[in-house]
C-alpha cells in the first residue's frame, strides 16, 4: 500500500500580477500620449500618473517575486516594463539621447 502526498503548488500570481502591471503602465502611457494629441491635457496629466504609480507597483512586485521565486520570468518581464514605461524614465532618458 503506497500513501501520495501531493507537493504543494507554488503561487504564481505575484510574478504574473507584476507583469500584468507593467503592461498597464505601457497602457497608460499610451493612453496620455494620445489624450495629448487631441489637447486633452488633464487626462494625460491623470493618466502619466497612474503610469507611474503602475510603475512603481511593477517593480516592487516584480522585485518580491523575482526573490521569491514566483514565476520569475513574468516577474523580470514586469520590472523591465516597469522601469522603462515609466513616464519619468522615458522623458530624462529622451532628454539625454537628445543632448548627444
Amino acid at each position: 500500500m503506497t500513501v501520495e502526498i501531493e507537493a504543494k503548488r507554488r503561487p504564481r500570481w505575484p510574478g504574473r500580477a507584476a507583469l500584468a502591471l507593467g503592461i498597464l503602465t505601457l497602457v497608460g502611457v499610451g493612453a496620455g500620449e494620445t489624450a495629448v494629441a487631441f489637447d486633452a491635457f488633464e487626462v494625460a496629466t491623470v493618466a502619466a500618473w497612474t503610469a507611474i504609480g503602475t510603475s512603481a507597483l511593477a517593480v516592487l512586485g516584480g522585485i518580491a517575486a523575482a526573490i521569491g521565486n514566483w514565476e520569475r520570468g513574468a516577474a523580470i518581464g514586469g520590472i523591465v516594463l516597469g522601469l522603462f514605461a515609466n513616464p519619468l524614465v522615458l522623458t530624462y532618458g529622451l532628454d539625454a539621447a537628445g543632448n548627444v
